[in-house]
Parts: structure tokens; C-alpha cells; sequence
């Protein structure tokens, strides 16, 4: 198959979802693992299945039961493998299916089972829709459809087809439609139709019928659905009725007012319900009538009635629901949305996230609490201040103080903060960077009209325009295409687009410094690797780091300039963010995965949708709870967390813990931990005081010496240093079975 490949992959997952009743049953997470914070604010497909209404949504499984409490939901961590899921059905013999993103999941009663799909180059493949036929499943994929054995091998793919008629080759399926012994497909380049009594003669193009642009109008179809005599399409352009008989084919549009996206049709009993950017409608008698949808905020993707209660699942506006009354929203639909821009996490343990063309939202009592601002086209970047309070930059709208008693708003009417020299001749407040040292606030405005990029705030006089001053990179140049603001005891790092990065000695009063105070490096005159400089950090000890379009640098005391840290096959050169951890391993997210650079051996640890609980290769931003040690990390499929892997972290060597203790050791993977967050060396001895090893804080012991021989059970003494010399000491068990 030169086109499409499968890999079946059986999880035992850190959650193990098991069928029950019905419902998938979750149970308690291993604190190592990872776990997945998504939005099922988008759903794709809704179907009834024992009861529960079960939603494909951009951010798992959704399975409601009742409109009043939190329905269950699934993500990648579940088994699942992906969050993006498409579609969801229920078989003739009751097993439930799932379609997503590079995966078809079988939702067994022993956990979930994956398909996993590549395509020729070893990317994973979308799947987009199923339709069940007895043994079989057919698939709707990005580039084909597939016919899956569900009995062969334990399930396999058995064919594909990719040819329909006069279509354009290998369009992407969007759904399927079967009665009898034929087959339809609703594809981006039309209508296909053909008998599906014997698969193999599927392969020739000229077993299908087809429908395509301009007899249709339109090329590009969500929907196919089978009812009465007809067949209808849910197009850009409407709900059209096709008549195919043997002598001719009619083809009618159903009169909706003006040319309108349909995004969904159903046959509910006797009628075809229809799901559109007006609202919904259905059709009897031939003629379509619309449904009253008071209470909505956004366009219906899909709905269905569930006897007592019609559900409505919107594109990006959530989940609603109606009795005899108007539509009421669902609550329980987790993050505002995926497409996470940037994170920060305050003083109390507030995770705060921003999106794409929404306000910021912080998880509150385990639900997400929207804030109220407007904002042009998103929130760009956060950053949490040293009282705790969130602050959000925005495209747009200046910079907004998430205050939960009231937000405060900072643009170019009262602060220093000036709009961009946008090539249309529009000028908006475009907010790249956000960085505080306890007494100032700094802002990076994109392209800025004046040239002066950094608006400098004082934390304690920011209502009163004396209280802000700007200041410009470097007039030479007109610096100003800032992305990223970085402060480290009153050193300011800037990463721009073009121009490198600039390093600013702020110094205790920032209005009292010039330009001259800011020294700027390049790829010519410090060997940074590019010029496109992401993000810049600093480390614990003050090492500047530097994420770039093509890779990672770090600024080398001794020879003054720059060196590349080569990152290792696996995880991409596009750098988008750096974080630190209190230990000083360096985290890095690239558009193409996540690693970890380990501070004391220099060795990285790739983190990937496959080969982890990552929920996607892109990552957007970084950030770690300095007080639990947990890491969040915003991707395009939303948040994905490591709980702290030593456990709850201490800064005094003196109430440092070992852990597990006793030390048991069962296996050669067992390893003794310590919950210091610093950086320090752990020496381990006997009772009798003999050294039996030495090591680095970030380096686990495995239970040997030097010698790499295993020791005995007994009672072993462990004295931890930290880089100021102040020691702690502890006992541990170390039994061997």
C-alpha cells in the first residue's frame, strides 16, 4: 500500500478506560504521567449511543448523560492517543469506534485499542468520518477512503480507493453514506457513488458515479445524507437534493434565502434535520422550515434529539441544549478553546491560559473563568507579576490586568505602549513581550510607530502617565520587530525578528538609562545561530539562552559569544519557547515536539505525540509552577501537564526528602529521588561512613556504587550541598527483593 499504511498499537494507558454501562469509566492517574487539559468547545459529530449522547469534539470524547453535571471526557491520555477526534460510532453489535487525527480507536472493554495511520511519507493521516458495514468499517481519510477488516488480525485495512469517477484523484472523504449495496461520498471534490457489493471493482474509476463543480455548484461537500428517494449534500452553498435516476439527475437547492454553509445533515425518524450558519432546519414535505434557536451564540456544527432534549454542538461556541424552552449552555466544556498561546501560573497556583481571538481564561475550583476584555484578533502572551496578578498582551488592545475585583486596561491613550507601523496604514497596539521585575513592568510592542519598542512601566504609578517611559533598541537600525522580553536582575533581554537580540542594563531606574546601555548580538558579530531570535531566558545562574527559527544557542562567558547546543534528531530546529526548571534543566518547545536538557549530564529527552501523553507536536508556549514543579505546556490541542517528578519541591537543602522511602528496589528501574529544586550534589554512605556514591541532584540513584555494583538492603545516609555550601542530611531504607 505505496499510499496508506496502518500500525496497531495496544495501550495499557496511565488512565484505563473501560467500557461500562455505556460509558467509558476512568480510572486514578500515576502522578507521573502526563495529563491533558482540553476544550470540547468545537464538536464535529454528536450520536446517541445507550443513552448518552457521545460528541466528537477538537478536544476528546464528550459523553453526556444529563444536562445538569460534567459529562465524562477522553483525551489522549486515556487511550485515546489524540484528542482530535472526528467522529464516534456505535456498531451493529454495539462496540463503539472513534475516528481522529492519525488514529482509529476501538473502545474496547479492556481499553482502548489504536489503529494508527501514516500515509507514504510516515505522517500521521486524519480520518474524518466511519460508516459501519458489518465486518467492515469504511473511513473517510484526508487523501482516501479505506475499507477496514474489523475481524482480520484483530483488525487491519483490507483496501483504498482514491480515484472516484471524473473527480479529482485522492480528495479528502468528509462522509459516508450507505443503503442496500451502494456506497456515497461526500468529498472536497464532490459526489461519489458506486454498488459496494464487490469492493475490489471500487478501485476502478469508472465503477463511480460522480457529481462535482459546476454541476453542483460547489465541489467541496460536508455531508452526505440518505433520505426518502433522494440524497442530500450539506455544501458552502446550501442543502442541494439530488435525483440520481438511471435516465438523468436532478440536482435542486433548497431555498434557504441566500447561499449559506451547511455544515451537518441527520435523518432523525422521519425527517432530515440540517445544521447551518442560520440556525437549524429540517424538511417535510420536500420543503425546508426552520427550528426556533433562541439562546445560541454561535453557528450549530451538529445537534440531535434525544427524545426529551434536542442538543446542539456549535463550531467554536460550545454545547447547548433545549427542553420545551429556549437553548441554555452546557458549562461543563472545559478550556475556552486548544490553540493555546501562551501560559503562566501565579503565586497561588492560578493556571491562567490565552487563546487565538478570544480573552484569557484561569482555572478556578476546577472550572476555566473566562475574562472579559475584547480583544482584535487575540491574546498574545501572559506573564503573572509579583503580587500574583495575571497580566495578558493582546493584538490589539494594549495590555490587560486580569484583577478579578475589576481589569485594568493599558494602551496607547495612557501609557507609553504605541501602535504598529502596519503596511496597510492601520495602527493597532500589537503586544509580543510582557516581563516584570517587581518594581517595573516591560512591554514589547510590535513594530512600533515611534521606534520605541519597550514600554516601561512603574509597577507602583502605572495609572499616571509620569509613571511610564519607553525605550528604543537602536536607532541605526530602528529596531522594532520585538518578540520576546526576558528580565534578569535588571538585565533585559529582547529577541527580535530581524536584528538578533539586545541585552539592556536596565539598572535601578530605567528612565535614567540611553540607548548605548543596550549592546546588541548577531549571527556576524557573536556567532548566534540566527537572527530570527523566538524567545531569550536566562537561567538560574544568568546564562543567557536563545530559541531561534533554526535552533538553540547559549552565551559562553568565557569566550564571550555565542554557541549552538545541537538539538537531537526527533524534535524540530523552530524554537518557540524555553523554560527552566528549578533544578536548571532547560525545557525546550519547537514546533515539532518538545525536549529536555538535562543541566548536569548535557544529554536531552525527546517528548513527542508518540512516544509520550504529549496532546501535539506543535508547542506554543512553556511554563513551570515554581512551588509544585509542575510543568504546563500550551499546544494547538490544548494543555498538556507534568505533575513534578519530586514531588512537592523544597528550597531549603535542610527539609530536603528522599523518596520513595523505603527504597525498594524490584527491578533495574527503580531509582531513589530528591525533592530539592536547586542545584546541588548528593553523596550517599553507609552506616559506617564509607562513600558509596556521588551525583549530581538531577541523577536518580539506581541502588549501586561507583563501581556500578549493587548494593545491600540496609539503612544508607544521604548529605545534599547546594552551590552556597549549606548542606541537609536524611536517612533512607534501601530494601532488595
Amino acid at each position: 500500500m505505496d499510499l496508506l499504511k496502518t500500525v496497531i498499537k495496544k495501550f495499557s494507558p496511565v488512565i484505563v478506560a473501560i467500557l461500562l454501562g455505556g460509558i467509558l469509566a476512568a480510572g486514578a492517574q500515576a502522578m507521573c504521567g502526563w495529563y491533558t487539559l482540553s476544550s470540547q468547545e468545537e464538536v464535529r459529530r454528536m450520536h446517541l449511543i445507550d443513552d448518552t449522547v457521545f460528541m466528537a469534539t477538537s478536544g476528546g470524547i464528550l459523553a453526556v448523560g444529563r444536562t445538569d453535571e460534567p459529562g465524562l471526557v477522553y483525551t489522549n491520555v486515556d487511550g485515546l492517543g489524540t484528542s482530535d477526534i472526528r467522529d464516534i460510532i456505535a456498531d451493529a453489535a454495539g462496540e463503539k469506534w472513534a475516528a481522529g487525527f492519525g488514529r482509529l480507536i476501538r473502545l474496547e472493554d479492556d481499553g482502548p485499542r489504536q489503529f494508527l495511520f501514516f500515509d507514504a511519507d510516515d505522517d500521521l493521516l486524519a480520518l474524518h468520518t466511519l460508516a459501519d458495514d458489518g465486518d467492515f468499517l469504511w473511513i473517510g481519510t484526508d487523501i482516501n477512503l479505506v475499507l477496514f477488516s474489523k475481524l482480520n488480525d484483530g483488525g487491519q485495512i483490507e483496501d483504498y480507493y482514491g480515484r472516484f469517477g471524473d473527480l479529482p484523484d485522492f480528495p479528502t472523504v468528509r462522509d459516508i453514506a450507505l443503503r442496500n449495496d451502494s456506497i456515497w461520498l461526500a468529498t472536497t471534490s464532490g459526489l461519489a457513488m458506486a454498488d459496494r457489493s464487490d469492493p475490489l471493482m471500487l478501485k476502478s474509476p469508472v465503477a463511480w458515479r460522480t457529481l462535482g463543480s459546476p454541476r453542483l455548484g460547489t465541489g467541496m461537500i460536508n455531508r452526505v445524507a440518505l433520505f426518502g428517494d433522494d440524497v442530500y449534500l450539506a455544501t458552502a452553498i446550501g442543502v442541494l437534493q439530488v435525483n440520481m435516476s438511471a435516465s438523468d439527475t436532478i440536482v435542486t437547492q433548497l431555498a434557504l434565502g441566500r447561499d449559506t454553509l451547511i455544515r451537518d445533515l441527520k435523518v432523525e425518524n422521519d425527517t432530515l434535520f440540517f445544521y447551518y450558519e442560520g440556525g437549524v432546519g429540517f424538511i417535510a414535505d420536500g420543503s425546508p422550515m426552520l427550528l426556533p434557536t433562541v439562546g445560541l451564540n454561535s453557528y450549530p456544527a451538529t445537534g440531535l434529539n434525544t427524545g426529551n432534549t434536542r442538543w446542539i454542538g456549535q463550531a467554536e461556541g460550545g454545547v447547548y441544549y433545549a427542553g420545551t424552552g429556549n437553548f441554555t449552555r452546557y458549562p461543563y466544556t472545559g478550556l475556552p478553546g486548544n490553540t493555546i498561546t501562551d501560559l503562566t501560573v501565579n503565586a497561588d497556583g492560578i493556571v491562567t491560559a490565552s487563546f487565538n481571538y478570544k480573552p484569557s481564561a484561569s482555572l478556578v475550583d476546577g472550572q476555566w473563568q473566562s475574562y472579559n476584555y475584547w480583544v482584535r484578533a487575540g491574546t498574545t502572551v501572559l506573564m503573572s507579576d509579583s503580587a500574583g496578578l495575571a497580566w495578558a498582551g493582546t493584538i490589539g488592545n494594549g495590555i490587560w490586568g486580569l484583577d478579578a475585583e475589576g481589569l485594568i486596561n493599558y494602551d496607547e491613550t495612557n501609557s507609553t505602549l504605541r501602535g504598529n507601523d502596519d503596511a496597510g496604514g492601520e495602527s493597532y497596539v500589537f503586544v509580543t513581550g510582557l516581563a516584570n521585575d517587581g518594581d517595573y513592568l516591560y512591554a514589547g510592542c510590535y513594530r512600533a510607530l515611534n521606534g520605541y519598542p519597550i514600554a516601561i512601566g512603574d509597577m507602583s504609578n502605572l495609572d499616571d502617565p509620569s509613571g511610564w517611559d519607553s525605550l528604543s533598541l537602536d536607532d541605526s537600525k530602528g529596531s522594532s520587530f520585538v518578540l520576546y522580553l526576558e528580565i534578569f536582575d535588571r538585565t533585559l533581554a529582547v529577541a527580535t525578528e530581524f536584528d538578533g537580540l539586545y541585552v539592556c542594563d536596565m539598572g535601578d531606574d530605567p528612565s535614567a538609562m540611553d540607548q548605548g546601555d543596550c549592546v546588541n548580538f548577531t549571527a556576524e558579530n557573536s556567532f548566534l545561530r540566527s537572527n530570527t531570535v523566538r524567545v531569550v531566558k536566562f537561567s538560574p545562574e544568568g546564562i543567557l539562552w536563545a530559541g531561534t527559527n533554526t535552533g538553540l544557542s547559549r552565551y559562553d562567558l568565557g569566550i564571550e559569544r555565542f554557541v549552538d547546543v545541537n538539538l537531537p534528531a526527533g524534535v524540530g530546529r523552530d524554537i518557540t519557547d524555553l523554560e527552566f526548571d528549578g533544578r536548571g534543566n532547560l525545557w525546550v518547545g519547537t514546533k515539532e515536539g518538545l525536549a529536555r536538557y538535562d543541566a548536569s549530564s548535557g544529554s536531552f529527552e525527546i517528548f513527542t505525540s508518540l512516544n509520550s501523553d504529549l496532546a501535539s507536536d506543535v508547542i506554543n508556549s512553556l511554563t513551570i509552577d515554581r512551588f509544585t514543579g509542575n510543568l504546563y505546556v500550551g499546544t494547538d490541542a490544548g494543555i498538556s501537564a507534568m505533575p513534578s517528578q519530586i514531588g512537592s519541591p523544597v528550597f531549603d537543602v535542610e527539609q530536603v526528602l528522599a523518596f520513595p522511602n523505603p527504597f525498594v528496589i524490584r527491578s533495574g528501574a527503580d531509582r531513589l529521588s530528591f525533592n530539592y529544586s536547586g542545584s546541588a550534589t548528593v553523596a550517599i554512605y553507609n552506616v559506617a561512613g564509607e562513600k558509596v556514591i556521588e551525583a549530581d541532584i538531577n541523577t536518580p540513584w539506581d541502588g549501586r556504587n561507583e563501581g556500578g555494583e549493587a548494593v545491600a538492603s540496609g539503612v544508607y545516609i544521604f548529605v545534599i550541598r547546594d552551590g552556597d555550601g549549606n548542606t541537609g542530611r536524611g536517612k533512607v531504607l534501601l530494601v532488595r527483593e
